[in-house]
């Protein structure tokens, strides 16, 4: 079940989350001790939970790992900025995944983890080194029931140093990033919506200039999210026994307020490239009224030797269009969408999130020769005097669906997604997110799907 990114938590560690590191604050120390002694309170022994800033320090302080903490603290103040600036940051995450499939097989998990992050200040204003150390572990994982993408596919558990780079900059025009790192492109990203993000390895450069932002470079190695070893781009598409990396291009342009277009390309050799495009623009009819425009198109196709070999042509040619439209009044939005993909090939995403604007819980709406509409209604209950709590519904439709190989037809299909989500606002455990969401796809006399997922979601700073 795939909820539109966004909905669950936001990525976290990504290129657009931005770099470096901050100076320590009262602030940030009170909410780092305060979330320890919770985090740890078991270990450490009884802690209260006072509302003022001042109780809370001294009840930090009367422990000893949040006095060393601390202490570490002030000693960074007055360091070189490269040990001053220095972040790390703590994400805790714990996830739900169940699912029926039509032949009335089972797939769940239960897992915990997150993932621990450093970022050094920038010495000289231009080298910083960072890395991330993500980790998840089955709470609850039935034997054979595997395939959640919340473990391995074995339903064990991992540990992975997923990102490890060096970076050098020139003001915000340019970063030059090596090894492995998060990159967030339409057709290339962490896809963060299980326990562990996609990462990559690589070389890439990015920055902005005026209202023009970019990113481009050559990546030899991807880790998807259901795995602690980085394979080839070839393989991950599903090309054993191959070593091709990708070539990536990606352009955003902002030129007036609410109005953004993006260029991607990425070609992976011997086996296919995929040129993105989409223009997005929103108006404000009226005091607390707005209307969302988008449109998107995809060309996809094979290269070289095709060796990916999944279509009834040695040479396929495929494309995905779509446009959208979107109202918004006093904190609901009606969302209105339609895609039609090309009958050469399915649409194929190995390398993240499908960016289609009919990108659903369960499907893509993606497959070769597919038309798909939506209709959509999501409500934030801030007006409503409860801040932090969202909701969702959405319904898909997709016919005229085609088999790539056989060209024989394949049933249609309609998904259902409900989504409830609720982020604290205020208070020692501001930003603490957890939720739910649900889907069921029918399809024509060929069974359903129905799946579930729970979640709750924590990040804090420790420096």
């Amino acid at each position: 079940m795939r909820w539109r990114q966004g909905i669950l938590w936001p990525v976290t560690s990504n290129v657009s989350r931005g770099v470096g590191g901050m100076a320590a604050s009262p602030q940030r120390s009170a909410k780092l001790r305060l979330g320890l002694a919770l985090t740890f309170g078991l270990a450490l022994g009884p802690v209260g939970c006072p509302t003022a800033t001042g109780a809370a320090d001294d009840q930090a302080n009367d422990l000893p790992l949040l006095r060393r903490i601390s202490a570490v603290e002030d000693t960074l103040r007055d360091a070189n900025p490269f040990f001053r600036d220095t972040d790390l940051n703590l994400h805790l995450r714990t996830y739900y995944f169940g699912q029926r499939n039509p032949d009335d097989s089972d797939q769940q998990s239960w897992a915990g983890g997150g993932w621990l992050e450093y970022k050094s200040g920038w010495l000289l204003d231009t080298f910083q080194v960072g890395g991330t150390l993500y980790t998840t572990f089955p709470i609850y994982a039935p034997a054979g029931e595997g395939g959640t993408q919340l473990l391995k596919p074995n339903q064990q558990g991992f540990v992975v140093a997923g990102v490890a780079y060096g970076a050098l900059r020139y003001r915000e025009y340019a970063t030059l990033t090596g090894f492995r790192q998060l990159v967030n492109t339409p057709y290339i990203n962490p896809y963060d919506r299980r326990m562990v993000p996609n990462t990559v390895e690589g070389v890439t450069v990015g920055g902005r200039v005026g209202w023009a932002e970019y990113l481009g470079g050559y990546l030899w190695s991807f880790k998807p999210r259901d795995s602690n070893v980085f394979n080839s781009f070839s393989e991950v598409a599903g090309v054993p026994n191959t070593n091709y990396g990708a070539a990536l291009g990606n352009l955003r342009l902002t030129p007036l307020p609410g109005l953004a277009f993006t260029l991607h390309d990425s070609y992976v050799p011997n086996t296919f490239n995929t040129f993105y495009v989409d223009a997005n623009y929103t108006i404000d009819l009226a005091r607390d009224l707005a209307l969302g425009l988008g449109a998107q198109y995809t060309d996809q196709r094979a290269v070289g030797q095709d060796l990916l070999a999944n279509s009834a042509f040695k040479e396929w040619v495929t494309y995905a269009a779509g446009g959208q439209i979107a109202l918004t009044y006093k904190g609901a939005t009606f969302r209105g969408a339609m895609t039609r993909t090309g009958p050469g090939n399915d649409i194929q995403s190995p390398f993240g999130s499908y960016p289609g604007f009919i990108q659903q819980l369960i499907l893509n709406f993606d497959q070769a020769n597919e038309f798909a509409w939506l209709l959509g209604l999501s409500y934030d209950f801030r007006r409503a005097g409860l801040p932090g709590f969202t909701a969702a519904f959405d319904y898909t439709q997709g016919v005229n669906i085609i088999n790539p190989t056989t060209r024989a037809d394949e049933p249609n299909q309609r998904e259902y997604d409900l989504s409830l989500s609720y982020a604290l606002q205020e208070g020692p455990l501001r930003g603490l997110q957890f939720g739910a969401e649900g889907g069921i796809v029918q399809y024509t006399n060929a069974g359903s799907t129905q799946q579930l997922r729970l979640f709750l979601n924590y990040e804090f700073n420790l420096l």
